[in-house]
């Protein structure tokens, strides 16, 4: 299983959410979902919680390519290449202003919930990476950019909250452990991926992925299977943050 596998060598960060299997030596070339858009106060500006989809090949820190797509909350935009401002990056739909966050609305916890659909997929012709919001093609990364991403070994979903050394960390997803509603727990749904095959594929727990948390005590994930025809295979995560440890 690939428990953790993002934050193993990023002290004081934590995740919680479905990560793909890796010992079955699948190539991975396209994840999906529709993620639940919270907008969780964090109180330092070296702190950030978020939640996202992502693809990631190569191990080490010098060799590792990943492409993630999702919401971030933090107090400031200059970690990285936030919104898309990322060298070669090729904006195609210019309906989504790069430079300004592309949701505008956030969910309340118990009221109103609010959305983004994301999608990761890699085009077998030109082995560019596109971007997709709210299906649209926003753009890509040419495959020439990467060192190591013709396929990705690694892939998932899941919440994440990053803390300085000192201070306790940050809520993720609705700031509360999942609950089985909707209206409470932060939610991905509609989660799916491709292999070689390119067909589409649902997360099933232990089958193809794994549901897990590096710190049960401040945050929870729930993988519900597939439920219906509107929420896919989806799952629920999130808690209160705190003092986590590394």
């Amino acid at each position: 299983m690939n428990d953790g596998i993002l934050n193993k060598d990023i002290p004081r960060r934590h995740y919680a959410g479905v990560n793909l299997n890796i010992e079955d030596n699948r190539r991975y070339f396209a994840i999906k979902g529709i993620i639940n858009v919270y907008n969780l106060p964090v109180q330092n500006a070296d702190q950030i919680t978020s939640a996202y989809i992502y693809l990631q090949n190569g191990g080490s820190v010098n060799d590792k390519n990943v492409i993630m797509v999702g919401w971030e909350a933090d107090k400031t935009q200059n970690k990285g290449c936030t919104n898309l401002l990322c060298p070669g990056f090729v904006q195609i739909d210019t309906s989504f202003p790069l430079s300004k966050p592309v949701v505008t609305q956030t969910s309340i916890y118990n009221g109103e919930q609010f959305e983004m659909g994301v999608e990761i997929s890699n085009d077998p012709e030109t082995n560019n990476w596109w971007v997709r919001l709210e299906n649209k093609n926003l753009g890509y990364y040419p495959g020439i950019l990467f060192s190591n991403l013709a396929y990705a070994k690694l892939g998932g979903w899941t919440g994440m909250t990053s803390t300085p050394r000192g201070i306790p960390s940050p809520p993720m997803g609705s700031g509360h452990f999942p609950d089985n509603n909707l209206l409470r727990s932060c939610y991905i749904r509609q989660m799916n991926f491709q292999t070689d095959t390119r067909k589409k594929l649902g997360p099933i727990n232990y089958q193809y992925a794994v549901a897990s948390t590096d710190n049960p005590n401040c945050f929870g994930v729930q993988c519900q299977g597939y439920n219906d025809d509107i929420q896919g295979y989806a799952m629920l995560f999130g808690g209160s943050g705190g003092n986590c440890g590394e």
